[in-house]
């Protein structure tokens, strides 16, 4: 069996094409257990800036296929328009990429602190939709033991940024400061939150939540001393708001190009700047074409990404280390997956052997007291037991594929599973 992983990233796919092949979080349930359906054992992660699916597979190039048609049926696309932007990896290039996913090193941002969450949350979902076993569990599990390394041991993990924070970092570039400006927050999950963090930091006074559960809006106002505003009166507010940023997980558009007309309706002169950091997108880009309008999207975010790069790029170097141990770590571990099999098999054998020996025995053997019967018993298993040691040990040190072949032909397993 191998790992198989089939995705797109920032660095393969524009913003159009990641948007359209995301999985919502109230998608992943069905989405999973379809998967597991067609490939087995599977993990989805689905972020702002990449869609990748894990699986393992007997047949990487057969699976892979699979997966390329499920997502494009998944979301209605053309096969055409969408798998040119995937990667396909296998065996260990799979667990690297996954590992540095994880420790962030594969991220707009190198270092970004939202994506362990997110690498973690994957794998809770998969584990609800019971689309995962131990090979799929082993994976992930060190993907985030890597991921958390990378952070303490390196400098990767020193002030980092995530996707939220940069998304505020560059209003701040674009406008200056912001403590003069009035500020729309549209979105209370957990992008919502990390936006609210950055604003606070940055200083921000004026501050208008929306969101759809009117709970989560009061607590980020609260948190931001701000104030809460129904989400269906969101076209009011942009008429007052310097900036929107917007953070949700709907599949359709929140703020149209309808709405940014009726907020410019009035005596507004002053500009909008819009932000909008979801994927799928939250403003229509329509908006764009706009006069006094301003529209980001997280594809600009790259401006931010160059900050500090040549620090970063040495940070990463003791990373890449890091994921380098975490690999090897993880493969060794890999390829007893294969090998136990093979020593089950040839314990099952040798105690099967062993039982039909004594009971030959037992009958030649008259006389013998209830404690020397068990003393022959205890002696007869240690025997075995010495006799597999050495084997079983070089089978666990790790043997390629053709030494795991002839073990099972030398002992006669094939028939023993």
């Amino acid at each position: 069996m191998q790992i198989l992983l089939v995705g797109l990233s920032h660095k393969t796919a524009p913003l159009e094409v990641r948007e359209s092949v995301s999985f919502l979080n109230d998608q992943l349930p069905v989405a999973l257990s379809g998967l597991k359906e067609r490939v087995g054992e599977c993990v989805i992660l689905s972020t702002c800036n990449r869609t990748e699916i894990y699986a393992i597979t007997a047949d990487p190039s057969k699976t892979a296929a699979k997966v390329h048609a499920y997502v494009t049926e998944f979301h209605g696309l053309s096969r055409d328009a969408v798998s040119p932007h995937f990667y396909d990896y296998t065996g260990a290039d799979a667990v690297h990429h996954l590992f540095r996913v994880a420790g962030g090193l594969d991220s707009m941002i190198v270092g970004e602190s939202q994506i362990l969450g997110q690498v973690r949350d994957s794998l809770s979902s998969a584990s609800e939709a019971q689309s995962v076993e131990v090979s799929t569990l082993g994976l992930f599990h060190s993907a985030i033991q890597t991921g958390r390394r990378v952070r303490e041991e390196t400098s990767v993990g020193r002030n980092p940024l995530s996707i939220s924070y940069a998304g505020v970092k560059l209003a701040q570039r674009t406008l200056g400061k912001l403590e003069s400006s009035r500020v729309l927050l549209i979105g209370a999950g957990e992008a919502g939150r990390l936006v609210a963090s950055a604003l606070r930091t940055s200083g921000v006074a004026d501050v208008m939540v929306a969101n759809r559960t009117l709970e989560r809006a009061e607590e980020l106002a609260e948190y931001l001393n701000g104030r809460t505003i129904p989400f269906d009166e969101i076209t009011d507010s942009l008429s007052q708001a310097d900036i929107a940023i917007s953070a949700t997980d709907s599949p359709s558009f929140i703020v149209t190009q309808d709405m940014v007309s009726q907020a410019f309706s009035g005596n507004r002169e002053a500009p909008l700047f819009l932000f909008d950091l979801a994927v799928p997108r939250d403003v229509d880009p329509a908006v764009s074409s706009m006069r006094d309008v301003n529209l980001f999207n997280i594809d600009d975010l790259s401006a931010i990404a160059e900050e500090n790069l040549e620090e970063r790029k040495r940070a990463a170097v003791e990373a890449e280390k890091v994921v380098a141990e975490e690999v090897a770590k993880f493969m060794t571990w890999w390829d007893t997956l294969d090998v136990l099999p093979t020593i089950r098999a040839l314990r099952k054998q040798a105690e099967h052997i062993r039982q039909k020996e004594m009971s030959r025995a037992v009958s030649k053997l008259e006389g013998l007291s209830e404690d020397q019967m068990s003393a022959v018993d205890a002696l007869t298993k240690s025997i075995v037991n010495r006799l597999l040691h050495d084997p079983t040990s070089a089978l666990k040190r790790g043997v390629d594929k053709s030494h795991l072949l002839a073990a099972r032909d030398l002992f006669k397993l094939w028939d023993s599973e």
